[in-house]
């Protein structure tokens, strides 16, 4: 009966050996199904998934900067094309204000370019309302064209 017991007592220790799963996390499983090894190999995978990570977030924050430069580029334009747009604006007003005192400007013609002239203004305000720099800067560049045409009117009409 002795020897039943014992070879019980054995046969459940050896079932319970065998069905214990070594585990790479020393929360799980106990003091005796802790292996080293496995710790090991999960805290180099944890280490390279957060060197991975780390590489992922300084590519990102490469990519953000330059986005952050093109930005920065782009509104730089603009402003130049803006401060270009301006100084035409105030030269064909000049050229609108001399053609008014002229004796020999048509004041019909005149008018109609000091209209033309006001809706380009309004324009201009409303072009530096646009969020969008890229369309913006299409928008100055019809602007100055059109502005371009009313200069080279006004430049013809004072030559008469």
């Amino acid at each position: 009966m002795k020897h039943s017991i014992v070879a019980l007592i054995a046969l459940a220790a050896f079932i319970g050996a065998t069905g214990c799963n070594t585990t790479d996390d020393p929360r799980q499983g106990g003091l005796f199904s802790y292996s080293p090894a496995k710790y090991e190999k999960r805290l180099q995978d944890r280490e390279a998934e957060l060197s991975q990570i780390e590489a992922e977030q300084m590519a990102e924050e490469q990519e953000n900067s330059a986005l952050r430069k093109q930005v920065a580029d782009k509104q730089k334009e603009v402003n130049t094309l803006k401060s270009q747009l301006s100084y035409e604006q105030k030269k064909v007003d000049g050229m609108l204000a001399s053609l008014k005192k002229s004796k020999k400007a048509n004041a019909a013609q005149v008018a109609e370019l000091a209209e033309k002239n006001r809706q380009l203004k309004k324009q201009t305000a409303a072009a530096n309302s646009i969020s969008d720099n890229e369309a913006k800067k299409k928008e100055i560049i019809r602007l100055q064209k059109e502005l371009r045409e009313l200069e080279e009117e006004a430049d013809a009409l004072s030559r008469l």
